[in-house]
């Protein structure tokens, strides 16, 4: 089996090939010229040699064997090939070498990227290629290979906090649940079935609904959108008649505005979004609040949808944790102590509050890149959010 070039000697022989074809054609143009251009009129001189000289005469046979003789046309094309012959060889192997060394600096680049790509397949991603120098097509290489290094290390983590997250808030439950057994198994005369029965069923509707969440959340991360023609603001419609009771239970007002906008995507998929953000509103307010949903169509298509409530004051370097799996301000905690907090992270810290499983922003991001949109949030001075998705 043939050994394959390294991409440096190709560079090389394909430079240095170049360059002889080149002064190859070089060599015949000047050949050519000189057959049929000049007018040759050369003559042997035999006689006396110039007055400025001493006479003398120099036989033919006495002529060194090594020179060149020109003595007619032929003799001065003849000289022609044997000087071009030689300077072609000696100018060849220069160009060669130096096509070699160039070729090893231009390609320097790609050794180090290639290093870093092997280091990444070890499962190192903080490593950076750093490139410097101008702005050409291998730094640009390298500048894109660095980014994508940057978000690998970014998704790996966020999926490593994910799984921690996710048996974390999986497992705890079960505790309870175990704990609560055993203790009722241990004591039997203790307990009355009626008073743990609703305990123990709390603690399962706990488990079912994270484990919904993340049936969602993996179902919009990797569901292939249904695209049909959706009326996103009949969507919003209905979903605010959902929570209009559970609106009216905590004193919140909800106001809209929903003029006719029509999108394309997936029902379902929105549905599922409108409610998450509908009901972090409302779940993450005070008495007294409100929660304002807006949309408004867009210029060449789509739309825009907000969600606005009041509510308590999030600091502003908290925002981008808000969309993390699992997060809540308050932090997480037991089932028994977890009353209060609603999906997407922000606790209520009031009684009554439907326990939350901190995945509600999460899936909403997910549906929104789904349907190649986008979702920002924005933090009010005086308390409470604006969630913003562009689709």
């Amino acid at each position: 089996m043939t050994a394959r070039l390294s991409v440096r000697a190709q560079l090389t022989l394909a430079y240095g090939a170049l360059m002889l074809v080149v002064e190859a054609i070089l060599l015949a143009v000047v050949y050519i010229l000189m057959t049929y251009v000049p007018s040759y009129r050369i003559t042997a001189v035999d006689g006396p040699l110039p007055t400025w000289e001493p006479a003398r005469t120099v036989p033919l046979d006495a002529r060194p064997a090594a020179g060149i003789v020109v003595e007619s046309k032929a003799d001065v094309l003849a000289s022609l090939l044997w000087s071009f012959g030689v300077g072609l060889a000696l100018v060849t192997g220069l160009g060669l070498f130096v096509c070699w060394v160039v070729a090893g600096r231009v390609l320097s680049p790609l050794a180090r990227i290639t290093a870093a790509a092997h280091t990444a397949t070890t499962g190192t991603l903080h490593e950076r290629i750093a490139l410097s120098g101008r702005d050409d097509e291998l730094k640009r290489l390298a500048d894109t290979f660095d980014g994508m290094l940057a978000r690998l290390e970014r998704e790996f983590g966020a999926h490593q906090r994910f799984a921690a997250n996710a048996a974390h808030e999986l497992r705890t439950p079960l505790a309870v649940t175990r704990t609560m057994l055993q203790v009722a198994l241990a004591h039997p005369e203790d307990h009355d079935f009626r008073v743990l029965g609703p305990k123990l069923l709390a603690t399962n509707e706990r488990s079912i609904a994270t484990t919904e969440a993340l049936l969602v959340l993996a179902g919009a991360e990797h569901a292939r959108v249904r695209t049909e023609s959706v009326d996103l603001a009949a969507l919003a419609g209905e979903v605010l008649g959902q929570v209009a009771a559970e609106a009216a239970q905590r004193e919140v007002a909800v106001l809209h505005r929903l003029p006719a906008t029509w999108v394309a995507g997936d029902p379902e998929l929105l549905r599922q979004l409108l409610v998450n953000l509908v009901h972090n509103a409302v779940r993450h307010n005070h008495a007294g609040g409100q929660v304002a949903v807006g949309v408004v169509p867009g210029h060449s298509g789509g739309a825009t949808l907000t969600v606005s409530n009041s509510g308590p004051v999030v600091p502003q370097d908290e925002l981008a944790y808000l969309f993390e799996p699992f997060y809540r301000r308050q932090g997480r905690s037991a089932v028994g102590r977890d009353q209060g907090r609603a999906p997407g992270g922000r606790g209520t810290g009031g009684p009554g509050h439907a326990v939350g499983h901190g995945l509600g922003l999460t899936i909403a991001r997910a549906i929104a890149e789904a349907h190649d949109g986008r979702i920002s949030v924005v933090a009010h001075h005086a308390g409470g959010l604006s969630v913003t998705v562009t689709l």
